[in-house]
């Protein structure tokens, strides 16, 4: 069954905007932030350093976090990545240009901005590459709809990152792959332009762009040689090595970025042995399973069971049984789908949606079109109007049943209790987590201990140990690496000895300590009783457990639970 163009576009634009209208509703409802959409305003605005071992206004972290002195100053950006080591600087562009014109504002909605626009436009593409590939309207509006109702697609779009940038990044490259492919012939000078654009900004906003645009290169490098499209051929890659060569020559950190940047293969080194590698491989690729099935799956892992089971047992009936081949266009979905989603479960840092979000809605469009394939068998005519139903009514049950990541606003934290506050923490920049909070107070100060968590070694280890991961007593290696890819300061490691001495401080009847969690609770209350004249203290927040997350990583990432919280009073 096919609509008409007219029709179709109407529907198109309904169920875009339904998504960017609900992913817009659950960022009102955000309160605190991932590490990571914090170091976003930082990194494309500020050249401010803070005090990392006294007191800083709440003007200092405003002026961290925002287009102040630097409006317009994109060579500032472009050396915060230099410094930071782990992004291209093109999204931080686009985020420093919108804060521009709001200058001296913090805001959630000024990333959201350039959020809202790339997943507007990726959700389009997404829509004209399932057209493209089934050349059929109803189809590609039904794998529309599946990923743009999903959790997927909602989270992605409220988290303050790259990630939308690079979705529409991706999706560009494949549908002008697709185009190129199709036209055979008689393709535009346009066309290659277009892919060398996408290719320069796909590369400068994140490196998983040349991942993606790889495997899908590669599928058209195939069939490009089995139908001797070679001169075509020839032109397309010349773009793409144009489009990398150019990022490369604008930004040439991207070697080292990639592989020895605080976020690079080289970043940390830990001594584990082969069934700790093996174990641990296991635990994520579980865990990203997990992610999937949350996301897509309404929280269900039995649906995606029985939806995987009937994909591939229908692949089966329908090559060897039927004696049909597959559409060579799907190849383009089902290759880098299926191979970077594997990939990067395995090689990403740590374990979190928004490193295969890229993937995701290109694994719903297959499932979608398998559903439709499926139900046109069984359920013939009825499955013109069952098969919307089923996608539409998954989706809806995922907004309304499964909480999307990074809204939060669980934290008592937001509402302060006294005018100034203290932070204690590591040599690790943890107070970067808490500069939401900060600004809420009319000073903070920030110190440092030498004192780690005697616990915090044995809890992760019971984590990966009930997960599954064989740790033989080295989850300690962990700590290190992430301890050593935190900022030093050589022998100022250890400033607490700056509370006993400050006479701001002293004359202070209350005090809001956030005491980090890497740090040894108990022996920053006992110094603080001791040498900073509070003698009582209560528990404001309580830092949350390491189970209630499904990846160690983002439990330190994450303001509501990196800390725990007290009021000291004399």
């Amino acid at each position: 069954m096919k609509i008409s163009n007219k029709l179709a576009g109407i529907l198109a634009a309904v169920l875009i905007v339904l998504s960017l209208s609900v992913s817009t509703f659950y960022l009102t409802q955000k309160q605190g932030f991932h590490e990571d959409e914090l170091l976003t305003y930082n990194l494309a605005n500020s050249s401010k350093q803070l005090d990392t071992e006294g007191w800083n206004t709440a003007e200092d972290f405003n002026e961290y976090l925002t287009a102040g002195k630097h409006r317009f100053d994109y060579a500032n950006a472009y050396k915060n990545q230099i410094i930071d080591a782990s992004h291209p600087p093109f999204y931080y562009f686009l985020v420093h240009t919108v804060c521009s014109f709001f200058p001296n504002v913090f805001s959630k909605y000024l990333a959201f901005i350039i959020n809202i626009i790339m997943m507007g436009l990726s959700l389009l593409l997404i829509y004209k590459i399932g057209k493209r590939v089934t050349d059929n309207n109803l189809y590609a509006l039904i794998a529309l709809g599946g990923y743009a109702l999903s959790i997927a697609c909602i989270t992605m779009t409220f988290y303050l990152r790259m990630y939308c940038s690079l979705m529409f990044f991706c999706m560009a490259f494949m549908y002008l792959t697709l185009v190129i492919y199709d036209r055979k012939k008689d393709i535009k000078a346009l066309d290659y332009v277009l892919v060398f654009l996408t290719v320069l900004f796909g590369v400068l906003t994140q490196y998983y762009f040349i991942l993606f645009a790889g495997l899908t290169g590669l599928v058209m490098f195939i069939f490009s040689i089995k139908e001797k499209s070679i001169k075509s051929l020839l032109i397309y890659i010349g773009a793409c090595a144009a489009g990398f060569a150019l990022a490369f020559a604008f930004y040439p950190y991207i070697i080292t970025n990639v592989l020895g940047g605080n976020r690079g293969l080289g970043s940390i080194s830990i001594d584990i042995d082969t069934v700790t590698i093996v174990t641990y491989i296991g635990y994520k690729l579980l865990t990203y399973v997990q992610i999937l099935v949350k996301e897509l799956f309404v929280g269900q892992i039995w649906l995606l069971i029985l939806l995987f089971i009937a994909a591939v047992g229908f692949g089966i009936y329908f090559r060897f049984i039927k004696k049909r081949k597959l559409n060579r266009k799907c190849c383009f979905i089902i290759v880098p789908a299926v191979v970077y989603f594997s990939l990067i479960s395995l090689i990403s840092p740590f374990n979190s949606d928004r490193y295969v979000a890229v993937s995701l809605p290109l694994i719903s469009m297959l499932f979608s079109f398998t559903v439709i394939k499926i139900g046109g068998q069984i359920l013939k005519e009825r499955a013109k109007i069952a098969v919307p139903a089923l996608v539409l009514a998954v989706s809806v049950l995922g907004i309304i049943f499964v909480k999307p990541y990074y809204v939060y606003n669980t934290s008592s934290l937001n509402d302060v209790i006294t005018k100034d506050c203290v932070f204690v923490g590591t040599e690790v920049m943890e107070w970067n987590k808490c500069i939401d909070k900060f600004l809420k107070y009319d000073e903070t100060m920030i110190v440092k201990t030498s004192d780690m968590s005697p616990t915090l070694a044995s809890e992760l280890d019971n984590f990966a140990v009930k997960r599954g991961v064989v740790t033989n007593g080295k989850i300690g290696g962990f700590i290190d690496g992430y301890i050593g890819s935190g900022e030093k300061t050589g022998d100022k490691t250890d400033s607490l000895k700056a509370l006993k001495d400050d006479k701001k401080l002293k004359s202070l009847n209350e005090v809001t300590v956030y005491i980090s969690r890497l740090a040894d609770n108990k022996k920053v209350i006992d110094y603080i009783k001791k040498n900073a004249g509070f003698d009582k203290y209560a528990i404001i927040e309580k830092d949350k457990d390491f189970e209630e997350f499904y990846n160690w990583y983002d439990y330190f990432v994450e303001t509501e639970s990196y800390c725990n919280v007290y009021k000291f009073y004399k």
